[in-house]
């Protein structure tokens, strides 16, 4: 993972990080005692967060509660919609897969994929293009995530590692090839059978369902888990620990790949958003999704650690993880206007019917990770 998040906010960091690590964190432990300083940023990030939709908040530092709170309608062990907050467990998927001998990050694809071995273009693409979003495939298409055989006969619309280019294509292409190769060692089980096998029921978290939309008969492995907020804290666990990774035998290349920029968007790296420190700049030419995310530019304006790495999916459903604060944050919301919002991600224009507040509102990852980091200093 990368280096600590030395940018940030000067002593404060110091103060944050200086305790020694919890070796895993403990959702049944008793809760931080918190001064009245950090209990009003608590009360604050808590505020922020319901006025953006918010519907639960779990944030956990050193493996003790910081802040927790939920609305009527949920508790820690009530599933939710992660939408692509589901892509990061591709990662995992991925780190688990490499350490059982079945890819490496720099094979071609073509590998496994034959057909893919006579197109100029696909055939020069890597699992590391694939996972990093920098593979070229056309992502133009409907919301829904197609297929795991639609999604590898998806032509390619750049060449491999030119551009960072959002959609649900590339894993639900991983989801074949994972299906490949399962099917070659003869296991006998479908990629997300594997993934709770390796990688979730080892660290006591489980999917509740595998939900849509897809069109075909496979799971949406890009954005249709559910989980819930105490079973994604413990995925964020298991990112935050090296140690609780070796436990459970993931390869250490592609787990610590999670966490650096990997292809050609410095702000994502294999699966996982990143707070890589860049400037307003550098979202010039992105796609909506991806400007979205305001974290690398909160790095650059020192406001955030440089070294989280983020789940997000669509309507605020987020997994922040922070090695250098010891610190995992849950975050899922109930928008109402989550489908006018996906259109503004997409196209960048709302609908003519959708009011002033859906156009402009936007829910911040920077100022919610600031208002944490505030729950957390001490007076």
């Amino acid at each position: 993972m990368r280096g600590l998040g030395v940018r940030l906010l000067g002593t404060a960091l110091i103060a944050l990080a200086g305790a020694s690590c919890a070796t895993q964190s403990n959702l049944q432990a008793e809760p931080m005692v918190l001064s009245a300083t950090q209990q009003r940023g608590c009360s604050a990030a808590v505020a922020y967060s319901k006025d953006n939709h918010g519907v639960a908040l779990l944030v956990i530092q050193r493996g003790k509660l910081v802040c927790e709170n939920y609305t009527s309608d949920y508790a820690r062990d009530t599933p939710h919609a992660l939408f692509s907050g589901t892509k990061g467990l591709n990662g995992l998927m991925a780190a688990a897969a490499a350490a059982d001998g079945m890819l490496s990050l720099d094979e071609p694809v073509a590998n496994t994929l034959a057909e893919w071995k006579t197109d100029p273009v696909k055939s020069r693409i890597t699992i590391r293009q694939l996972l990093s979003l920098s593979r070229g495939l056309t992502t133009v298409g409907p919301r829904a995530a197609p297929g795991f055989a639609e999604a590898a006969a998806t032509p390619a619309q750049y060449l491999a590692g030119e551009r960072f280019a959002y959609g649900p294509v590339v894993f639900q292409t991983f989801g074949e090839v994972m299906r490949r190769k399962l099917v070659a060692r003869g296991l006998g089980e479908s990629p997300t059978e594997y993934l709770e096998r390796r990688v979730l029921q080892p660290i006591g978290a489980r999917v509740t369902a595998w939900a849509g939309p897809t069109i075909g008969p496979d799971p949406n492995i890009a954005a249709g888990a559910q989980m819930s907020a105490a079973d994604w804290a413990r995925v964020g666990d298991l990112m935050l620990r090296p140690s609780e990774a070796r436990r459970i035998n993931l390869d250490t290349e592609v787990y610590e790949a999670q966490a650096e920029p990997q292809g050609a968007y410095a702000g994502y790296g294999l699966t996982w958003w990143l707070s890589t420190p860049l400037p307003h700049s550098a979202r010039d030419g992105l796609d909506p999704v991806a400007r979205s995310i305001d974290l690398p530019q909160g790095a650059d304006a020192g406001e955030v650690p440089t070294d989280l790495v983020v789940a997000a999916g669509a309507g605020g459903q987020r997994l922040y993880v922070s090695r250098s604060l010891d610190l995992v944050v849950v975050r899922f919301a109930d928008d109402p206007n989550l489908a006018a919002r996906f259109q503004v991600a997409q196209t960048g224009a709302a609908p003519s019917s959708a009011s002033a507040a859906v156009r402009s509102e936007a829910f911040s990852d920077t100022e919610l990770v600031k208002q944490v980091i505030a729950a957390l200093l001490t007076n």
